[in-house]
């Protein structure tokens, strides 16, 4: 038998991580291990933040950037409902950088087992924002990646 006792799920709050993460709390559930879900906070957009106030506009940037870390944190914690967490230990992780690295990063520091990421179509626009980071974990992780397509048949019931 293989043995996983710390499954990842990176999450971007699209359907698509979603049917991941539903893929992954079944195989926590099965496996007696624990679920990590990883938000990354791209940080191009805590950039974007700071430039702003850098410019003259008005508002705090250490503000500004701590509010986005609990609204984040909050929506981590409410992405999956409590019966499809139920039975399992979960971690809630969130981390800034580039996402794709930080992903990585994370498994190795937390000695993942499994990574289980949701992946978009091959459009343009879905392509820079999800599938380079998926595309990058899936070649550099240090362990299994299970990738989790849109159109994939759920098998979880």
């Amino acid at each position: 038998m293989i043995r996983m006792q710390n499954i990842a799920v990176p999450v971007d709050f699209s359907e698509n991580s979603k049917k991941a993460a539903f893929y992954a709390a079944e195989f926590a559930r099965e496996r007696n291990a624990r679920l990590h879900l990883l938000h990354v906070i791209n940080q191009r957009l805590i950039d974007v933040v700071q430039e702003l106030s850098f410019k003259g506009y008005e508002g705090d940037t250490v503000e500004a950037t701590e509010k986005m870390l609990k609204e984040r944190e909050k929506e981590l914690r409410e992405f999956l409902d409590q019966a499809s967490l139920k039975g399992l230990e979960v971690e809630y992780v969130l981390r800034k950088g580039k996402p794709g690295a930080e992903i990585i990063r994370f498994a190795e520091e937390s000695n993942m087992d499994l990574i289980v990421i949701g992946t978009q179509g091959r459009s343009p626009l879905t392509d820079a924002l999800v599938g380079s980071a998926a595309r990058m974990v899936i070649h550099r992780a240090p362990c299994p990646v299970l990738v989790v397509h849109p159109y994939d048949r759920l098998f979880v019931e």
